[in-house]
């Protein structure tokens, strides 16, 4: 029988792994940024394909220690702040991780509901859920799948959306889903370059001032100006007063935890700032791009704890069955699921750089393994895309270079126009047989 924690409840699917404790810890300034830095390292695969960022993290490290004995910043206070609009991946409360969040108190009402079932009973349909994973200049994969699904007539309205770092920046024009929102997407994934999501701050400024980040995120910030207008929030909070819900994931690097955050409601509230700056704060790389302050706790990118976010399934007790029949979660990753084999050249940098992604594909696999199991017992059906191989996307999804992303998005594209592009099971890694696995899901 298949047994999910309730701290997974919402299905955020949550890496444990990534915080191995603070051996490295020697490099960044203060206890509190400890163990922060060796999930750093780790997080450097998630955000991408297996091999992605490899010269990011060699840099990032070097920067660090110019960093630590050439500036430092002064001390903060812990934030008491109770969120408004945010709660842990089970629903309960960030600072009472014991209590269920009142934003969800009616969603519990009946013996045996979660989110999902709630909606299905709003709805009276099963629901199309869709996940959206991170991957920097790759979520150009996802717009372009998202376009060439909708070309192909048979991409659905989704009741619930859920998004991480690019997916996040993803996630609400693809909740809204016209033609017109369909447009915005490809113009953020195919007219832009790096000028247009962060700038250069300078090594000279850095350890001169201090820093927060290599770069500068106030371009990226620009373009959500631009793109998620007052009228987006308003057309946000019309599609919640039809009980469709959009949710996006940051990490508290405070609290060291995934925080949730309802966009609809924010949305509903007209706060415009604060919807901003939870969807940069989600597509935040750590170290690269500066940490977002809200009510006095900094956040960086969601994908730093979870590369992948299923909306629905927390709540006291096991689910009850579907109302409708099953519905259907649909899962896109913005990156590359494994990777060929190639021989690694015998040296530190390679080395190091390449066990990390070996590390952090396993920790993918396992993500999209255990969605696999929320799918199942929320009674639903699993579908998946991930970037095809032969896809030229380059190894850094920092780069935003434009010639990669009109690859990806070109593929995604394509992939969308088949017949049936999806995956039903996720990929089987060797880790766990194949009788084992059925078993599990039965």
């Amino acid at each position: 029988m298949t047994q999910i924690k309730e701290e997974e409840s919402m299905c955020f699917v949550n890496h444990a792994s990534m915080r191995p404790g603070k051996a490295l810890g020697i490099v960044w300034q203060r206890a509190l940024w400890a163990d922060r830095y060796s999930r750093f390292l780790l997080f450097c695969r998630l955000a991408g394909s297996t091999r992605h960022k490899k010269f990011v993290v060699l840099q990032s490290i070097l920067a660090l220690l110019l960093l630590t004995a050439c500036a430092s910043s002064p001390p903060r206070l812990l934030s008491s702040i109770e969120p408004s609009y945010a709660t842990l991946p089970n629903g309960y409360e960030p600072l009472n991780p014991t209590q269920l969040s009142p934003i969800y108190a009616a969603v519990t009402a009946i013996p045996g509901d979660n989110i999902v079932r709630y909606l299905e009973r709003k709805r009276g349909h099963g629901l199309n859920v869709l996940s959206l994973s991170g991957g920097g200049q790759n979520g150009a994969f996802g717009a372009g799948f998202l376009i060439g699904w909708r070309e192909s007539g048979r991409r659905p309205q989704f009741d619930v959306v859920g998004g991480v770092s690019t997916g996040a920046l993803l996630a609400t024009h693809a909740f809204l889903g016209t033609p017109a929102d369909d447009g915005i997407l490809e113009k953020m994934y195919t007219q832009i370059t790096k000028d247009d999501i962060y700038k250069d701050k300078g090594l000279f400024n850095i350890l001169l001032f201090g820093a927060d980040s290599l770069k500068d995120t106030a371009p990226l910030h620009a373009m959500l100006v631009k793109y998620v207008t007052a009228e987006t929030l308003k057309r946000v909070a019309e599609a919640y007063d039809e009980n469709r819900m959009l949710f996006v994931g940051t990490t508290n690097i405070d609290y060291g935890q995934t925080w949730v955050w309802n966009m609809s409601l924010i949305a509903k509230d007209g706060d415009l700032e604060l919807y901003r700056n939870v969807l940069l704060a989600s597509a935040s790389f750590p170290i690269v791009f500066p940490p977002v302050e809200i009510s006095g706790h900094l956040f960086v990118d969601g994908a730093a704890r979870s590369n992948l976010v299923v909306p629905g399934m927390f709540g006291f007790q096991k689910p009850n069955p579907p109302l409708h029949g099953p519905g259907n979660l649909y899962l896109i990753d913005n990156g590359k699921v494994t990777e060929p084999p190639a021989a690694l050249v015998r040296a530190l940098g390679p080395i190091a750089a390449e066990t990390i992604s070996v590390m952090m594909e396993q920790s993918m696999q396992t993500a999209l393994t255990r969605s696999y199991f929320g799918a199942k017992v929320l009674g639903y059906s699993f579908k998946m895309v991930g970037i095809p191989d032969g896809v030229d996307i380059g190894n850094d999804v920092l780069a935003f270079d434009p010639t990669q992303m009109r690859a990806a998005f070109d593929a995604g594209r394509a992939l969308a126009m088949q017949p049936d592009p999806w995956k039903s099971t996720p990929p089987i890694s060797g880790d766990i047989p194949s009788w084992a696995f059925k078993e599990l899901v039965q």
